[in-house]
Parts: structure tokens; C-alpha cells; sequence
């Protein structure tokens, strides 16, 4: 239950930063706040499955991988924006 709160706070730094990265600035608050969160559960969930190297302890918040939470919101994001047709 605390990881889910943690999960809700990085989301929407990390939503921000992979819309920085991706170049799409045009959502709203709660859009970014959705995908960030759906980001930071995939790219958590997908390197815990598939045992990707453990980053640098620094980069690590509660647990939680940042570069690749933020890999799997850009990964939504282009997926978002794949499924929405807006490049």
C-alpha cells in the first residue's frame, strides 16, 4: 500500500520528464499525472520480470528504478500517441 502512494508521487515528475523527452507538451495535468503512473508501474514491473541490471543506488527513490520508470512512460507515451494519431 505505501509503494502505491510512492508510485502516485513520482508519477507525475516522471509523466513530465518522458513528455520533455518524447516532445509532447500539448496534456493535460491529468493526463501526465495517468501515464506517468502507468509508466512508472511497467517500467517497474518489466525490469523486475526481466531482471534487467540493477541502476546505480542513487537512482533508486522508495525502491523504485527512475530511469527505467521513465523509459516505460516515454514507451506509453508513443504508444498514446501512436493510438491518438497526433505526431
Amino acid at each position: 500500500m505505501l509503494k502505491l502512494l510512492y508510485y502516485l508521487v513520482i508519477a507525475f515528475v516522471v509523466g513530465t520528464v518522458a513528455q520533455f523527452v518524447t516532445g509532447y507538451h500539448k496534456q493535460r495535468v491529468f493526463t501526465t499525472f495517468l501515464l506517468g503512473f502507468v509508466g512508472v508501474v511497467l517500467g517497474d514491473f518489466f525490469s523486475y520480470r526481466l531482471h534487467l541490471p540493477p541502476q546505480h543506488p542513487l537512482f533508486f527513490v522508495f525502491g523504485i528504478s527512475i530511469p527505467w520508470s521513465i523509459i516505460g512512460a516515454v514507451l506509453v507515451i508513443l504508444v498514446y500517441r501512436l493510438l491518438r494519431g497526433r505526431w
